[in-house]
């Protein structure tokens, strides 16, 4: 998986970074052994994931297009989609 995402470092990805349905924009900063880091383009947070987190990577050589009909769409070079662990609350 390093291997794959080390072509986009430095480069602007979209990852559902805080939602599992929700593809944000993010620049690809650096790619290790075990873990991959993004950074918000919005607020600059940094995010790292474990490869292991990976659900699926999307890749195009003209791009892939995200959004459409109620919201702006976005062009990235590749889409990372992670896994989120689901929260749920239980009322009594």
């Amino acid at each position: 998986m390093k291997t794959l995402l080390e072509k986009y470092l430095n480069t602007e990805i979209g990852i559902n970074l805080l939602h599992p349905f929700k593809i944000d924009g993010a620049t690809l900063v650096a790619t290790n052994d075990t873990y991959f880091s993004v950074m918000e383009l919005k607020n600059k947070h940094m995010h790292h994931f474990p490869y292991a987190s990976i659900l699926r990577v999307v890749e195009a050589e003209e791009g892939i297009e995200i959004g459409g009909l109620f919201t702006h769409s976005k062009h990235f070079s590749a889409v990372i989609k992670v896994h989120h662990v689901v929260e749920s609350l239980t009322v009594a």
